[in-house]
């Protein structure tokens, strides 16, 4: 951490990052740095403006949907799963976990208006497919 910090000081001073944002770099400098095969990366608060909304993954997945950062997110869950939905990448499948009536639409038509395959989980028998395989 230290070694990061001292390496990037000039860049990150005059930006005022914050903890999250400061520790995703320095996680990304590590992943790249190490050559990772696959990163699976957390976003922290919603995920439109989410620092971690940089990256173009190979899937995204949104797990569910609450009244979690209210003041920053909105306070009806449709506008959540919006702030949510800015995950959604043009052309990159997106795994939708739990939905609820007022939030499948959102997903739905960010996903069309993106061009994204979207899988809604609850959907799907993914695990018993894959008990019955093996």
């Amino acid at each position: 951490v230290v070694r990061f910090v001292e390496q990037h000081r000039s860049f990150f001073e005059h930006l005022h990052a914050s903890f999250f944002e400061l520790t995703t770099a320095m996680a990304l400098r590590y992943f790249a740095d190490s050559r990772v095969d696959v990163a699976v990366i957390e976003g922290g608060l919603g995920g439109r403006l989410d620092c971690t909304n940089i990256i173009c993954p190979d899937i995204s997945v949104i797990t569910n949907i609450s009244f979690d950062h209210t003041q920053f997110l909105g306070n009806a869950l449709e506008e959540i799963a919006a702030e949510k939905a800015g995950i959604i990448k043009q052309n990159t499948p997106v795994v939708i976990g739990e939905t609820v009536m007022e939030t499948k639409p959102v997903f739905v038509r960010a996903a069309e208006k993106m061009d994204a395959p979207i899988i809604f989980a609850e959907e799907e028998n993914i695990l018993l497919d894959l008990y019955l395989f093996y």
